[in-house]
């Protein structure tokens, strides 16, 4: 009795051993999730919201409240990533399953140094001192498209409805206005802003016209790159912040009517703060005569802007340059409430730097 009992002891933790291997990883199998962390390199904070770019797959994730990403490794044991930070300068490292310990690995970013040169995105840039500009630091153009497509990242990765007040007066001669009409509108994050078309922004229908406002997702459109030029004027202040100052127009091989402007980017963070545009190219044609206005910006979850306040005003009288006095209409918009339709992204209360 008592042998069989023991054997059947014996039998049984044999068999839990067995099954308990089962569960447990072959000796020298590497992790099959890469956690990627960013920092900061100087004090070695976390970098929230950093764009961790699978460059094999385009795959694109963002870093949690830790500074943390997660990329499964592919099946030849290799990757080639890309991290982004708005304010940082961008790192480029493929990695080996084979030699990266824990499955984890650390990326310390860097700030970026600015350089304030004359640039150019086109060759069809008349400003004369758009000559050398392949040979400089594109650092403040590589800033400001960066924060765009930040921005259209965040939106896929948190989509949201927008709640937007929209306030609209007709001013008279005077100027004098005697009625504001408010409205108010609910967007989708995915279908807020209109596509860009080079020098064809002006929508007419039934008698009237659009004109869309000048979005950031425009400002990181690969089309608007190709067909605008920017210059890099240099520093100066801004609500009591110091700012780069980026021009952009209309390359010469644009001819109807495109914006021109300039982006202001603060020049400790990098964070696009404003951006004012007016309408070129608009000659006689009807709609518009004068159209200008500007931007500003908020950020929801730490690194990220997006548009906060726009404002502008347009004539539909054709007068001189010195004449223009009040314009005929007035609008502004601004962004109430933003209601995230899946996950809540990481807030700044949750970051302790």
């Amino acid at each position: 009795m008592h042998s069989a009992s023991f054997g059947g002891v014996a039998a049984a933790i044999l068999l839990a051993t067995r099954l308990l291997s089962a569960h447990e990883p072959a000796h020298g199998q590497q992790p099959s999730i890469l956690v990627v962390t960013v920092i900061d390199s100087g004090a070695r904070y976390p970098l929230v919201n950093a764009d961790v770019i699978d460059l094999a797959t385009g795959q694109h994730r963002f870093t949690d409240e830790r500074g943390q990403a997660r990329v499964a490794w592919p099946s030849d044991g290799q990757l080639q990533l890309r991290v982004r930070q708005v304010g940082y300068q961008p790192v480029k490292r493929t990695l080996r399953q084979a030699t990266t310990s824990d499955g984890a690995t650390t990326f310390a970013m860097n700030k970026v140094a600015y350089v304030i040169s004359a640039v150019r995105s086109t060759s069809h840039c008349a400003t004369p001192a758009d000559s050398a500009s392949l040979d400089v630091s594109l650092s403040e153009l590589d800033q400001l498209k960066q924060a765009a497509e930040k921005y259209d990242q965040f939106r896929r990765l948190f989509p949201f409805d927008a709640t937007v007040e929209r306030r609209t007066a007709a001013i008279p001669r005077n100027g004098i206005v005697k009625r504001i009409t408010t409205a108010r509108e609910k967007f989708r994050s995915e279908n807020w802003e209109m596509a860009y078309r080079p020098g064809d922004i002006i929508e007419y229908e039934r008698g009237g016209f659009t004109v869309p406002i000048l979005f950031l997702s425009t400002l990181g459109d690969s089309v608007f790159w190709g067909h605008h030029c920017f210059i890099a004027r240099g520093v100066e202040w801004y609500q009591a912040s110091r700012v780069v100052r980026l021009e952009f127009s209309p390359s010469t091989d644009v001819t109807g009517p495109d914006y021109a402007g300039a982006a202001l980017l603060d020049s400790a963070t990098s964070y696009l703060v404003r951006v004012d545009f007016h309408l070129a190219n608009l000659g006689n044609r009807n709609g518009p005569k004068r159209l200008e206005g500007y931007i500003t910006f908020m950020s929801p979850s730490p690194f990220v802007m997006m548009p906060d306040t726009t404002a502008a005003i347009w004539w539909l009288r054709s007068v001189s340059d010195t004449a223009w006095g009040n314009p005929d209409y007035a609008q502004r918009l601004n962004v109430e409430e933003l209601k995230y339709r899946k996950e809540t992204p990481p807030g700044y209360e949750k970051v302790k730097q």
